[in-house]
């Protein structure tokens, strides 16, 4: 029986092998001897350090090419010393190593019975990831540390888990085609302050080459009563305005139309205390005025994508809308586009949908008021990283 174990400066050798890239075809080639090698797509495994994500935990298996008539034993290992040969093999010199106080190798020993050809999974927990710095690349490489009953394939015997900042948004929702009900359950009446925000995306202010009915774009909110939304007859359709008691607002002004295919920030301010209504577009005031009067009630009828029919849906992506019962300032506006920490900055926040799930027809209310809501057809879910970087 065979018994192989690495020593420092093999591994870390073997490992600059192994980073200059290992493609399946090349492993299919050298497995015509039947070696042992971690059964991956890819020799590098990337996750995100978020405020939101605490731990994560990912599962290692290996492989042989065909079975054998005895039991194979396979022993993983972190391994710190493989630091180096990651940086020069991804060009990445800033990379540090993540702290030990950061993972664990639940069960680093498994095996591949006699007539197997794969072994149970090692399980690699990561935890306290969110105290992570951001701005740091950190790696974690594991590899396998001893093989006993086989020969093992050097190019495919490490795995680098490689934690690096998220953007603040990965995710968002293509709601073309859709809407979504609101069935509020806390108290949405008698409302003397609303502020309704929303970043997005909108590919087609038209009628979306005769798909849509009408060259309008719903935000939010209620037909005839309060409602944000984009276009109106004898408007530019491309321009958002407040339907509210006082009165549509703002003005048509053709200077105000918000472009195609480009994230826009758009808020809107109803406060009948200061007789404030303003229109900001990423958290800066472009439309304001001081009529703002009486009460609103969100209780009914109340969408997100719809107004009126269902052919004045929001052509494009949306994410972060938030509504609350208060006039959000400029300033609030402007610095919490992207996302919110509704733990200390939640005054009078109604409702608060991310549209970042990635999957399904369902989006959570992260306000706490349990206001989850189902789009009423299939749904999109769209990668991005935002912010975008600014060129």
């Amino acid at each position: 029986m065979k018994f192989i174990q690495f020593n420092t400066v093999a591994a870390a050798a073997l490992a600059l092998l192994s980073l200059v890239g290992c493609k399946n075809e090349d492993l299919d080639k050298q497995h015509y001897d039947n070696k042992l090698y971690i059964s991956t797509s890819s020799f590098t495994d990337e996750l995100l350090i978020k405020g939101n994500v605490n731990e994560a935990t990912r599962d290692i298996t290996v492989g042989i090419a065909k079975p054998v008539d005895r039991d194979i034993t396979v022993t993983f290992a972190a391994a710190p010393e493989l630091l180096d040969a990651y940086r020069a093999g991804y060009y990445d010199p800033e990379a540090v190593l993540l702290g030990e106080e950061h993972y664990t190798i639940e069960n680093p020993v498994t095996e591949i019975k006699a007539g197997s050809v794969s072994g149970t999974p090692v399980t690699v927990n990561f935890f306290e990831t969110a105290v992570l710095d951001r701005d740091t690349r950190y790696v974690l490489p594991v590899t396998i540390a001893s093989v006993e009953g086989i020969d093992l394939l050097p190019s495919a015997r490490t795995v680098y888990y490689v934690f690096k900042g998220a953007a603040l948004i990965n995710v968002v929702a293509n709601i073309s085609q859709t809407n979504f009900p609101i069935s509020w359950k806390n108290s949405v009446s008698g409302l003397r302050a609303v502020t309704v925000e929303a970043l997005i995306r909108v590919s087609d202010f038209g009628t979306c080459g005769g798909k849509k009915g009408e060259a309008m774009s719903t935000i939010f909110g209620i037909e005839g009563s309060f409602l944000v939304r984009i276009g109106d007859s004898g408007f530019p359709q491309n321009q958002v305005q407040l339907v509210n008691p006082n009165g549509n607002f703002p003005s048509g002004n053709s200077a105000l139309g918000l472009p195609t295919n480009e994230w826009v920030h758009v808020a809107a301010v109803w406060d009948a205390t200061t007789g404030d209504r303003i229109i900001y577009y990423d958290g800066k005031p472009v439309a304001s005025d001081s009529r703002a009067s009486g009460t609103v009630s969100l209780t009914s009828g109340c969408y997100i994508g719809k107004a009126w029919n269902d052919q004045r849906w929001l052509e494009g992506d949306i994410s972060e809308v938030r509504v609350w019962s208060v006039q959000r300032t400029a300033d609030q506006i402007k610095n919490n586009i992207y996302e919110l920490n509704v733990e200390t900055d939640s005054e009078g926040l109604l409702a608060y949908w991310k549209f970042d799930e990635g999957t399904g027809k369902t989006v959570n209310d992260y306000s706490g008021n349990g206001n989850t809501i189902t789009s009423v057809n299939d749904m999109g879910w769209v990668s991005v990283s935002l912010p975008e970087s600014k060129k």
